[in-house]
């Protein structure tokens, strides 16, 4: 302690110093540059002094004070820290003793040592599915009602009030929904979308849009009140056909798509002409045309863009991340070539130098911010779900605000924009809460296997979708990653390590790497109770030995053949592989019309007209039924909980299998 009150003494006296000189040059200075004065001009300097020096003193002080209680502070952070570290330590001593005492299943989930049969798997992944479900309608509610009450418009009328609120609850409520759809099947999605969502967010932009016009006072209530209803009118219409209207009408329409065009076109023009005011004068019929041709315009605008936004998952993952990197780009290399160019005034030359550092370091700080990113998502702070919730709801929050201030004149940081800011930020927080918190994942851990005919066409895409879907609730997935499945894999981590150059780091290069990488597999389930897809990237000599230790470890196996010819020798290795490792037994074998069942015989050393020895046989030719997929593989996996001998197999740990 002696010595700390020595260092403090020792810094202050030498801060006092290094003040008395800077003082003492400051007037050296002052005296060898100033003119000799006249009486007035002395006179009125002596006062402009008197009342300077005391603003100086004042300043002085405080900044002396401060400079004193940060100093203090300091010193006492680091006395505290070194009372407390023994105490700490002797805390960690006494928890490693009490883990060590405790029996290894302690402390676990009552589904940790569950049998999981075929009904308790099933039923799981549906309560699960709801779980999520219920919480994303939650937080979709939540979010809209604030919205609405922060953006709904402000009007004297009480009727007008409630009608303005009532929209743009439909309004968020509606571009808020889609979240709830993520996650399911690219097919599922657009079905999904076209039938429920796209009718009701564009019936609310096109309100909304008709709503903002009522600002205007001339505006009677009648071409409003029309307006709104042709909205509804066409929205109804437009989810009668879409329900209702046999296939045959549908192919005639494309068939004929132009004259149809033509058609419509014509109408709106004899519509228009039918409405146009005489003189000056529009009538009620005319301004509610008007405002029904703008609503809908905008709202066909909005939900095409959404749509195309959101059906596709590498755009749900990947545009967030460019977004947040240019942004980054932009941000830092602005900041720090003001700052540059405030402080060196430089002449060409040096502006350039300086431009390009402000780039490099625009570049570094949008490297840093997407290894953030990457970090989290390794580090499990959130799931890829989560990811592209969070990214759904801030676009959509960034959306209305740009759309205030443009049109409106509202301040980007004014009250009503900082609001809705907060109030998505609120919702955010407790989706996040919600999926982490109150949702209990489930214990099974039954890792699937996915081998599959590789191809450049929508297969293997189409056939993960289904499977993430479900699969997902009971245990991970693990594949061979390639470029026929990259935009249904992509997710965070390896979105951030592309864009950052470091893609290559993810391939596995030889056998040690393998094992390591199989060792480092993750088992361990997503904050929101869903497990993850683990991808091995191998080279052409390393992905044999992958697909070996991946079948040892394994509960079940799907294996599309569709497509499979003789031609296809990586996958039949792979059927020759699981024949003699006995794993047909826990397989589940996809065929089409396009599958040569004769060379898949000839790869399970098979008689010609011999049954496939698998644990299921779909047929995929026209649509792939996500549900019956999964029921097959619940049914072909192994019965006993993980680790437990099963018809004379036993699964292996990504230990055992490294080792």
């Amino acid at each position: 302690m002696d010595a700390l009150l020595c260092l403090v003494g020792l810094c202050d006296a030498a801060a006092q110093a290094i003040d008395t000189v800077g003082e003492l040059a400051d007037s050296a200075a002052a005296v060898a540059g100033a003119d000799v004065p006249s009486p007035a001009d002395s006179a009125a300097a002596d006062a402009g002094q008197a009342s300077d020096t005391g603003a100086e003193i004042g300043d002085d002080g405080f900044e002396r004070e401060f400079n004193l209680a940060l100093t203090w502070f300091g010193i006492v952070v680091i006395v505290l820290a070194q009372f407390a570290a023994p105490r700490v330590l002797l805390r960690y001593r006494r928890r490693l003793t009490g883990f060590m005492q405790k029996a290894s299943h302690e402390g676990r989930r009552d589904d940790a040592s569950r049998d999981w049969d075929t009904t308790a798997l099933l039923l799981g992944i549906e309560r699960q599915r709801r779980a999520v479900l219920q919480v994303l309608v939650g937080v979709v509610l939540l979010y809209s009602v604030a919205a609405a009450l922060i953006y709904g418009w402000q009007f004297d009328d009480a009727v007008d009030h409630a009608l303005s609120m009532s929209v743009s609850f439909f309004m968020f409520a509606s571009f808020s929904a889609p979240v709830v759809l993520l996650g399911v099947s690219a097919s599922n999605f657009a079905r999904l979308f076209w039938v429920w969502v796209g009718p009701a967010a564009f019936a609310a932009a096109a309100m909304q849009s008709i709503i903002a016009t009522t600002v205007d006072p001339d505006l009677e209530r009648a071409a409003i009140v029309w307006a709104l209803a042709g909205v509804l009118l066409l929205t109804a219409a437009a989810v009668a056909v879409r329900q209702w209207a046999p296939a045959a009408l549908w192919h005639w329409l494309r068939a004929r798509r132009w004259r149809v065009g033509s058609v419509l076109l014509l109408g709106f023009f004899i519509v228009l002409g039918a409405l146009a005011p005489e003189g000056d004068v529009r009538s009620n019929a005319f301004e509610a045309f008007l405002m029904l041709l703008a609503g809908c315009t905008i709202a066909l605008v909005a939900i095409t863009l959404c749509y195309y936004t959101l059906v596709d998952r590498s755009k749900r993952i990947v545009v967030p991340l460019i977004a947040a990197a240019l942004l980054a780009v932009v941000a830092a290399a602005t900041v720090f070539a003001v700052l540059a160019f405030e402080a060196f005034e430089p002449g060409p030359a040096m502006g350039f130098v300086l431009a390009a550092a402000a780039l490099g370091f625009g570049l570094l700080t949008a490297s840093f911010l997407l290894s953030w990113i990457r970090l989290a998502y390794v580090q499990k702070l959130f799931s890829d779900a989560q990811f592209q919730v969070f990214c759904w709801m801030i676009a959509i929050a960034g959306i209305v605000v740009s759309v205030e201030t443009l049109t409106s004149g509202e301040p980007l940081w004014g009250g009503i924009n900082l609001r809705l800011l907060g109030a998505t930020g609120l919702a955010l927080l407790a989706y996040w809460l919600l999926t982490r918190y109150g949702i209990r994942p489930l214990d099974s851990n039954k890792r699937l296997l996915v081998l599959r005919v590789f191809a450049q066409d929508e297969r293997g895409e189409r056939l993960l979708d289904e499977l993430e879907y479900r699969w997902r609730f009971i245990g991970p997935i693990v594949l061979i990653g390639a470029n026929d499945v990259a935009g249904r894999t992509i997710d965070p981590a390896k979105a951030a390590d592309y864009l950052r150059g470091k893609l290559r780091n993810a391939f596995v290069a030889d056998s040690r790497a393998l094992h390591k990488r199989m060792a480092a597999i993750d088992e361990a389930p997503d904050p929101d109770g869903r497990y993850r897809v683990n991808e091995l990237f191998c080279f052409d000599d390393t992905w044999k030995e992958a697909v070996q230790l991946l079948l040892d470890s394994s509960d079940a196996i799907v294996l599309d053949l569709s497509g499979f010819t003789a031609a296809r020798r990586g996958t039949a290795y792979e059927l020759g592989l699981l024949a003699a490792s006995g794993a047909l037994a826990r397989t589940v074998l996809l065929i089409s019309a396009e599958t040569d069942l004769a060379a898949v015989r000839a790869a399970l050393h098979l008689p010609d007209d011999g049954p496939l020895p698998a644990g299921g046989v779909l047929e995929v030719d026209h649509r792939l039924d996500g549900d019956k997929v999964v029921t097959a593989l619940v049914q072909a996996a192994r019965r006993m909980p993980t680790g437990t001998p099963a018809s004379g197999l036993e699964r292996k740990s990504p230990l055992e299998v490294a080792a």
